[in-house]
């Protein structure tokens, strides 16, 4: 996995931790590092989007961090599951998958 690909999926973390943490956020305190992590999330997709496609990039970070999000949301706060949610995860990381592969052919082409 190259740099810009990780960078996509640690800001794609990051998002379930900021989104996570404003459940939580009762304090300037805590305020301040929600949107510390949000920056970092932030800087780390548009630093990715140097080096992929920015439709790609901003498309697989919010793919994978909806993604991260659903299943924080099930696994942590227990949140309701059922089949129509998991087939639209199913469908979002198809999704994923798919663009990932497509820029990947698209550069191995381009050299």
């Amino acid at each position: 996995m190259t740099k810009s690909w990780f960078e996509i999926f640690i800001g794609a973390l990051l998002e379930v931790v900021w989104v996570s943490a404003m459940k939580h956020n009762h304090s300037l305190l805590s305020a301040i590092i929600v949107i510390l992590i949000l920056i970092l999330s932030f800087y780390l997709m548009v630093d990715a989007s140097k080096n992929i496609p920015a439709g790609t990039t901003y498309a697989v970070y919010v793919g994978l961090g909806s993604l991260f999000v659903v299943l924080a949301g099930v696994l942590v706060y227990h949140e309701a599951f059922n089949l129509t949610k998991l087939c639209f995860l199913i469908l979002l990381t198809i999704g994923v998958i798919g663009l990932k592969r497509v820029t990947d052919i698209e550069e191995r082409q381009a050299h």
